[in-house]
């Protein structure tokens, strides 16, 4: 199944780019400490971001970043699941920041996930959504700054 996400944000291709950061994924983080970052290596490869959620049967989500870019007009990383939540077997995740002029870029979440399943990645569908769709408006509020 696969999930994707464009937000435009009002912020300089440079300065998105920079603050992807754990400044920014803090920012992100499920309100009313539903979850917690317990290990926050960056967006190198090789570096593992682990989350812990206080949620009934998520527990943690630890990924492993595989690859990373940069040129004039894009930046981004894919990270990949190592132990990840809901019986989901395969995950990957495309970040993407790409600029649309000197003042605004688009964010990309692009996510895909398998379950081994059908009938569940379906059903995964509209929860994995509902975890990652309020990004749209975190990154809009983040950039208003």
């Amino acid at each position: 199944m696969r999930i994707r996400l464009i937000t435009t944000v009002n912020a300089s291709f440079q300065r998105v780019h920079q603050d992807f950061n754990k400044k920014l994924f803090d920012y992100l983080m499920p309100p009313f400490g539903l979850a917690s970052i317990i290990r926050y290596e960056g967006q190198s490869p090789g570096d593992i971001i682990d989350l812990k959620f206080n949620i009934p049967f998520v527990g943690n989500w630890t990924v492993i970043i595989k690859e990373s870019w940069l040129s004039h007009r894009e930046y981004g990383f894919i990270d990949r699941g190592l132990r990840v939540p809901f019986g989901i077997q395969y995950w990957k995740h495309i970040h993407r920041v790409v600029a649309r002029d000197n003042h605004s870029g688009f964010i990309v979440d692009d996510i895909e996930y398998e379950t081994g399943s059908r009938f569940l990645d379906y059903l995964l569908y509209l929860p994995l959504l509902g975890i990652f769709y309020p990004r749209k408006f975190l990154y809009r509020r983040f950039y208003k700054k």
